[in-house]
């Protein structure tokens, strides 16, 4: 998990600004097939990825699913809608829907300090007044904490402990940085996986349970997201696509101890189902949580980004899109929802390429959004 400020946040950035300058276009008879189907191949070849998946809905319904390329290059095989993929920082979304459901349950409140939660490992000591810290500015990175965000582990390395991740032992290509914080909490936005991967610990530790079962049982079995897990076992590797880095070279899928930040395994259908979940009560949310979810926190707001609890949203003059932008070598994603509409759209690359057509691919989808 690189810089998750992160590219395609700078892709709706240029996205938005786009589209807001130009004038409605003209009603025409053009569906959203014809612009993608015509278009995603031009760029894949273009951009040197292998392949992309991409999910749009409009009124609460999907109304386009398609993979596109390869998710094995030397193989021949080509992408679906259930092909499986990495998706960053996205996974903190999941993340934040599984420390919700416990918040529902009784089981943890927003507000109560951190620590309360913590026994198997404690925020180092500061001159900054800890008991600011709570799941609420966590998740909305208004904590003040440190670690933006982790690189991945070579599947043939032995995984620290995530007592061990949270005391800096973050990969072979990052310092040794500890989660601790490092600006007064609530006084301002600093994005912070570490964060993330200290909810996974309370998770943990209120739960019994390690994280990735927890999220099995609790959230992806439950919405019916058969083919989605924090879990690198051998049915999610059957059906994963490969990641290729910028030379169009074939890598290894990087394995993650801070899950909850950035090690989510997923698929196209299955983000398609958690998309349309976004709009009412689930069998793991209800409606009003999820608008609580949506809330912006003041004190995140910048000039086009604000964070709530888990959702990031992104706001361009008339357009406003909820939700999160993932980066993980070798993979790029975003999974963007109109709470207002009920439109979204969901894009799912295999390639450190990923960016440039997720750009060309989100302005597309706006500019046909802009139809009259």
């Amino acid at each position: 998990m690189k810089n998750r400020a992160s590219l395609l946040i700078l892709a709706l950035l240029c996205t938005c600004s786009t589209i807001q300058a130009q004038s409605p276009i003209p009603k025409k008879t053009i569906s959203i097939e014809t612009i993608m189907d015509g278009k995603i191949p031009i760029l894949l070849k273009e951009n040197t990825v292998p392949g992309m998946a991409v999910a749009i809905i409009k009124n609460g319904k999907v109304i386009y699913v398609k993979g596109h390329g390869y998710s094995d290059v030397a193989n021949n095989i080509e992408i679906s809608s259930t092909t499986g993929f990495n998706i960053g920082s996205i996974s903190k979304l999941f993340t934040a829907w599984g420390i919700m459901n416990l918040v529902e349950d009784e089981i943890l409140d927003l507000d109560t300090p951190i620590e309360n939660y913590l026994t198997r490992w404690k925020l180092p000591k500061s001159k900054f007044d800890h008991s600011k810290i709570n799941i609420r500015t966590i998740l909305s990175h208004s904590a003040g904490l440190s670690v933006h965000g982790y690189p991945g582990f070579h599947p043939n390395d032995t995984l620290p402990t995530l007592e061990a991740s949270l005391n800096g032992e973050n990969g072979p290509q990052k310092d040794n940085e500890i989660v601790k914080v490092i600006i007064e909490p609530k006084t301002q936005f600093k994005y912070s996986g570490g964060g993330y991967t200290i909810l996974q610990l309370v998770i943990e530790e209120v739960t019994g349970q390690k994280f990735e079962i927890y999220m099995q049982n609790e959230i992806f079995e439950t919405l019916g997201m058969n083919n989605t897990s924090f879990r690198i076992d051998d049915k999610i590797l059957s059906n994963s696509a490969k990641p290729y880095n910028h030379e169009g070279k074939e890598i290894y899928l990087e394995r993650f101890t801070a899950k909850a930040a950035a090690g989510l395994h997923t698929t196209l259908e299955d983000l398609s189902i958690f998309a349309k979940a976004q709009f009412k009560n689930n069998s793991v949310l209800s409606k009003e949580t999820i608008q609580e979810m949506i809330r912006i926190i003041p004190i995140t707001k910048t000039k086009r980004v604000a964070y709530g609890l888990g959702y990031a949203t992104y706001n361009f003059g008339p357009i406003s899109v909820t939700g999160h932008a993932g980066t993980n070598t070798g993979w790029e994603a975003g999974f963007m929802i109109d709470f207002e509409k009920k439109d979204g759209i969901i894009i799912l690359t295999n390639s450190s390429n990923g960016k440039k057509v997720a750009i060309s691919t989100l302005q597309a989808w706006g500019k046909w959004r802009m139809i009259k």
